[in-house]
């Protein structure tokens, strides 16, 4: 399965359309694996092959 579900409802000014940030350099997915009780790499590599996938190299 790859759909995912954010309750944006105690979140100011939110409207459809805005862009949801799930995870990056401003929450890290260590951040969100522990709220799920789980480990990043879970988090990883639930996520569909579907999904865009971008790459940045420094």
């Amino acid at each position: 399965m790859d759909m995912f579900m954010a309750d944006v409802t105690h979140v100011p000014g939110v409207k459809e359309g805005d862009d949801v940030l799930i995870f990056g350099e401003s929450l890290p997915v260590q951040s969100v694996a522990q709220w799920a009780e789980t480990i990043p790499y879970e988090i990883m590599t639930g996520i569909s092959q579907r999904v865009k996938r971008v790459y940045f190299e420094e």
